[in-house]
């Protein structure tokens, strides 16, 4: 899953005036989807004209945020003439689904933000509060879309298919830190690394978990001495594997039911390379490649591209000549090979979000 915060989101709106068992052997992958073409679906937006698209489950339906046509009058970056106002339009997460995008509303502030999607379509992620504070976790159910608060949680990253949430809690009375954890559906907390008994043998300080599996694999980003320095680390039922390097620092994206990891590492020259975790062994995906999701078959995407059996290749180079979309962050794929991407609208500048189907 890829990650945004709501400050990044205001950043870029027109200031105008269950039980986890270890990683498997890969299941073998079907047809390269490096040799494929991808219609496009744009999935509109709530009004404003702006969507980015940030999740996908198996059924293609997609979470993200969207801008409304609404506007506020925000603070003006500096610097501004005297007396000058400045606006930027609300923007709120939603679900969409065959065609159909639905306003997910927020905790009562001004934005809000779907970060993941199970296969459910529940929904977690995170909305401004009704006053001042940081912004809050959410879930939103499959029912009726409606929103709950996460009161145990700082951040909400993950959710998988029985409703565990990963990602950051808040800290306990007797704790003053916060910590890696993944929260079930009845609000038993799971706290990951040293942070939090009585995980305190694991020699790992967890500060959140970016990504959880169906089978209850947890992706988080550690350091501690069994690091040489931060790395990824998974967490099958309370026990940790660390996930290899590239002779530097390590920072995991996502995990797939197989139990693979792709992220971003430091090689051993300080260099920032793409990575792909399977089977124990870490292989090198280069520095032009920066990896946010994996699905099932191994075919990862991130950036402009898609990489399948090792094959890279720019998305833009499969999709319709002519499209009108310029196609900039690859966020998800799913086990059919649909993946959710944000694009330029190359008429208007605006950013939309597409749903990009293997043809």
């Amino acid at each position: 899953m890829s990650r945004l915060h709501l400050s990044r989101i205001a950043a870029l709106a027109a200031v105008t005036a269950g039980a986890g068992v270890p990683a498997a052997t890969v299941a073998a992958a079907p047809a390269s989807a490096a040799t494929a073409t991808y219609t496009i679906t744009d999935l509109g937006s709530l009004g404003g004209g702006v969507t980015h698209g940030l999740a996908i489950n198996a059924s293609g339906q997609v979470t993200g945020d969207s801008f409304l046509s609404k506007q506020v009058q925000v603070p003006c970056p500096y610097p501004q003439p005297p007396n000058q106002k400045c606006f930027a339009n609300l923007d709120h997460a939603f679900f969409w689904s065959n065609g159909t995008m639905t306003d997910l509303g927020t905790l009562g502030g001004l934005n809000s933000q779907g970060l993941a999607i199970n296969g459910s379509g529940e929904v977690a992620g995170e909305s401004s509060p009704k006053g001042p504070g940081p912004d809050e976790p959410f879930l939103s159910n499959a029912r009726d879309h409606k929103l709950t608060a996460l009161p145990f949680m700082n951040d909400a990253f993950g959710i998988d298919d029985s409703g565990q949430i990963a990602g950051q809690c808040n800290e306990l009375p007797a704790n003053p830190e916060v910590f890696a954890c993944v929260v079930s559906s009845n609000d038993t907390i799971t706290a990951l690394g040293d942070s939090v008994p009585p995980l305190g043998n694991s020699n790992l300080s967890c500060g959140e978990a970016v990504a959880i599996n169906n089978h209850g694999q947890a992706l988080a980003n550690c350091d501690g001495p069994a690091l040489p320095e931060n790395g990824a680390v998974v967490w099958t039922n309370g026990t940790p594997t660390v996930v290899g390097t590239l002779g530097g620092s390590a920072a995991g994206r996502a995990i797939n039911n197989n139990g693979q990891v792709v992220g971003i590492a430091q090689t051993s020259t300080g260099a920032e390379d793409g990575f792909v975790w399977s089977n124990g062994t870490t292989t090198d995906l280069g520095p032009g490649f920066h990896p946010a999701a994996i699905n099932d078959s191994g075919v990862i995407v991130g950036g402009q591209f898609v990489d399948s059996g090792g094959i890279l290749q720019n998305l833009n180079t499969l999709i319709p000549a002519g499209s009108g979309y310029q196609i900039q962050s690859a966020t998800g794929i799913n086990d059919n090979g649909q993946i959710v991407a944000n694009a330029t609208d190359t008429a208007t500048g605006q950013t939309h979000a597409l749903l990009l189907t293997p043809s």
